[in-house]
């Protein structure tokens, strides 16, 4: 199984995905690049920012990712 066959699994039976989760859970280091894939074979993939805060307690913005129907 392949990044994108492992992320589009992933979003089949997930609300949402982040760049961290995919890669502590899916082995996925740039998501963005796999996601950017995805669209291109016709996925409909939708991005929300979403603010996190860092293990320093800093807020930060993160993309999230969905799979749209």
């Amino acid at each position: 199984m392949n990044q994108k066959m492992r992320l589009l699994d992933y979003l089949e039976h997930n609300y949402a995905i982040t760049p961290l989760e995919a890669l502590s859970i899916l082995g996925i280091y740039r998501l963005s690049d796999t996601v950017f894939q995805l669209r291109k074979d016709g996925k409909n993939i939708v991005t929300h920012l979403i603010n996190v805060t860092n293990k320093f307690g800093e807020v930060c913005r993160v993309a999230e990712y969905r799979l749209e129907d």
